[in-house]
């Protein structure tokens, strides 16, 4: 194999065009079209977070999100449910070793997506759990083989089971995609080809090993990379995305104004000052979030290889720079949609669906500014 097709980034740079021509067409069907998804694994792309002794890649934080960033360049839609399904799949490392195997080892197609908020229904039932629920968001779903769900597991009297640490019994779990419902509901504006639908988990019983605790997760299989925990992996995610959009918006604005977009009887674009102070600013602030971003990411992966455990600051700081980073490209799209004028205007324009998807995605709770409170209260000792 070249060096340049073992290479996830070169991969899915090679990519683009095919994504670019795909786009439209998953508007349309509101998930990414057979061709994409084939390409996808045909890439890799589904085992780019998925542990080497299952046969993933176990990418590195920096190489996962230059990924991340390269699909959404080519395109939000694509870009984003490729990332979700990415993440989601990571989470075969705190499975049952043999359950993860099952899941994906030699198989490159196979990938896992859903909801892991906790609105499903995860009971007891001897030494098994009884699963059941309504989820919404499941980007991905449609070409997934396995969907995942979550629910607090409750005690005797009915109310969440609590752990030691006093915090409770979040459960998160898998089950192959054939006993999962999907109920649609997915008519937005932007990022429309995600697949991110409704679904009904059907009432089933699955084995432990299945299931792993949202909050007390233990990575069984894999290195350092997955001991931040499931919710800092999906937001590594997020970041390479946001910073593949917004990066797109900007290039898109200034070939705009490199062909010599100007208004009638005024100076081309390209020429006026106030553009090339407001351009310059913002490539300014989207290079400083690429770097914090692979900083932060980089140092907390750095900080697990060295056999200390996740902590709350450092959890803190991942989410806090991933909702920064946000800010950021919304503002970076925000500033090319209005400068582009009636070129971004009328489908089809980059411009435009970059618009749509990085305000929609921006709604995610994972890139939530409360995460900017938690950073406070650590600096200053507040308790509230």
């Amino acid at each position: 194999m070249p060096a340049a097709a073992a290479d996830p980034v070169a991969r899915a740079r090679a990519l683009r065009p095919l994504f670019e021509a795909e786009a439209a067409a998953t508007d349309v069907a509101l998930t990414p079209t057979a061709k994409v998804v084939e390409a996808a694994a045909d890439a890799g792309l589904f085992a780019l977070m998925v542990p080497k002794a299952l046969g993933g890649l176990e990418a590195d934080p920096s190489t996962l999100i230059d990924v991340f960033e390269e699909l959404a360049l080519a395109d939000g839609s694509i870009g984003w449910t490729l990332m979700a399904n990415a993440s989601a799949t990571s989470y075969v490392a705190f499975l049952d070793p043999a359950v993860a195997a099952e899941m994906v080892q030699g198989r490159p197609e196979s990938t896992a997506a859903g909801q892991f908020s906790p609105f499903g229904q995860v009971v007891r039932e001897g030494e098994r759990y009884r699963v059941s629920g309504d989820f919404q968001f499941g980007s991905g779903i449609a070409h997934a083989s396995y969907v995942g769900g979550a629910g607090f597991v409750p005690g005797e009297d009915g109310q969440p089971e609590m752990m030691d640490d006093g915090l409770p019994n979040y459960r998160c779990f898998f089950v192959p995609k054939e006993r999962v419902d999907l109920n649609g509901g997915w008519d937005v504006m932007g990022l429309r080809g995600t697949g991110s639908f409704d679904y009904h988990v059907q009432d089933q019983v699955i084995d432990p090993g299945w299931t792993f605790g949202l909050f007390h997760y233990r990575v069984k299989t894999g290195g350092p990379l997955y001991g931040m925990g499931p919710a800092p992996l999906a937001g590594l995610g997020h970041a390479g995305w946001g910073l593949g959009v917004a990066r797109r918006a900007l290039d898109e604005i200034e070939r705009i104004a490199e062909n010599g977009r100007a208004r009638m009887g005024g100076l081309p674009l390209r020429d006026q000052q106030h553009f090339q102070r407001d351009l310059g600013k913002r490539e300014m602030a989207l290079q400083s979030v690429r770097l914090l971003t692979h900083d932060v990411f980089g140092r907390v992966v750095a900080h697990l290889s060295g056999g200390d455990p996740m902590t709350p600051a450092l959890q803190h700081e991942v989410m806090a720079s991933t909702a920064y980073l946000t800010e950021v490209a919304e503002d970076c799209t925000l500033f090319a949609y209005r400068t582009a004028g009636s070129q971004g205007l009328r489908n089809p324009s980059a411009v435009q669906r970059c618009f749509r998807d990085v305000f929609t995605g921006g709604l995610h709770i994972f890139v939530d500014r409360r995460s900017y409170e938690e950073i406070a209260k650590g600096r200053t000792g507040a308790t509230a």
